[in-house]
């Protein structure tokens, strides 16, 4: 539930953050009420394992959350936009984690340079639209903050991926939301259908067995 005066929030409140991520990764599903495959240079081979767990993971803040960084990327990161990922599948998982965070909580004056440069696809338009209705003028309030577990890449190709990212909300619910990347200009991109294809963000009883598990400190 949004706050009753949204263009006034300093903080954001942890039972917003879902909503949130459904708000503006997705375009505001309200307002709307096939790739290659072969081998590329620098891309991996259908046949991947999707399983693999990112190397050297650690750690860093963004408005509040704690995002993952690893070998296979963000490789730069100034402070608002974070890109440089890997063609793997560990690359496109946290390139849809760090990109669909990112999202969800830039500040007023971020926001539009990280939809124009981490964002592809025919929603872009009614993203920004969605977003400017809202203020997000500060980080999220200590303690609030969702805490990310893992995830599950669901579909792959070098070209398109589809990803669940599994995380513990401060009430100690379990939510999976679902993203798309696809790699364009050399990078992976959050993919913005109009409209939604669903509603991104689940309910979950427990993570699947074959999560990728994002052990935090």
């Amino acid at each position: 539930m949004l706050p009753e005066n949204p263009m006034h929030t300093h903080l954001i409140p942890h039972t917003v953050i879902t909503t949130l991520i459904v708000l503006l990764t997705m375009a505001m599903i309200t307002m709307t009420a096939g790739c290659g495959h072969g081998h590329r240079p620098g891309s991996a081979p259908v046949g991947t394992d999707v399983h693999a767990a990112p190397t050297h993971l650690r750690w860093s803040q963004f408005q509040g959350m704690s995002v993952p960084i690893a070998d296979q990327g963000p490789a730069r990161d100034n402070g608002s936009v974070a890109t440089g990922y890997t063609r793997t599948p560990a690359g496109a998982a946290l390139g849809a984690i760090q990109i669909t965070i990112r999202m969800s909580l830039a500040d007023d004056t971020h926001y539009p340079q990280i939809g124009q440069l981490l964002t592809a696809g025919p929603g872009r338009d009614a993203w920004a639209i969605a977003r400017a209705q809202i203020s997000i003028p500060g980080p999220i309030a200590a303690g609030a903050a969702p805490r990310l577990l893992g995830y599950r890449v669901s579909t792959w190709n070098p070209d398109r991926v589809v990803v669940a990212i599994y995380t513990r909300q401060t009430d100690r619910s379990l939510t999976a939301n679902t993203a798309t990347v696809v790699w364009t200009a050399g990078d992976w991109k959050l993919a913005l259908p109009d409209p939604p294809d669903s509603a991104p963000v689940t309910a979950v009883a427990t993570t699947p067995p074959d999560m990728v598990a994002l052990a935090q400190p």
